[in-house]
């Protein structure tokens, strides 16, 4: 078994923006992404009720070039206009072709 290095991208925000960020991370060609219901509180607040919409956790293992132009796009695009978070760690894979 070989693991070999990729970036975990984690992006955090209103489901309301969700179809646009999907597309932005298909425009630099993607393979795949993982999208979850995201509960918690910050520095913006705690949604109260679900008429407030929800919060997603968007997440992709990409190479580091994709990763860094995922965050290039969001900090041009999204960033200052939208309570979001978006961070990124070092993982190990198998199968790192799937995720380039």
């Amino acid at each position: 078994m070989k693991l070999e290095k990729a970036k975990l991208i984690t992006i955090i925000a209103d489901e309301a923006i969700q179809d646009r960020l999907v597309q932005e991370l298909k425009s630099v060609a993607v393979k795949g992404y993982t999208i979850s219901d995201a509960i918690g509180e910050g520095i913006n607040q705690k949604h109260l009720t679900s008429w407030e919409g929800k919060n997603i956790r968007l997440e992709s293992l990409v190479s580091e070039t994709k990763a860094h132009r995922i965050f290039e796009i969001i900090a041009e695009k999204y960033i200052d206009k939208y309570p979001m978070v978006i961070f990124m760690n070092d993982v190990e894979v198998i199968r790192k072709d799937r995720f380039n």
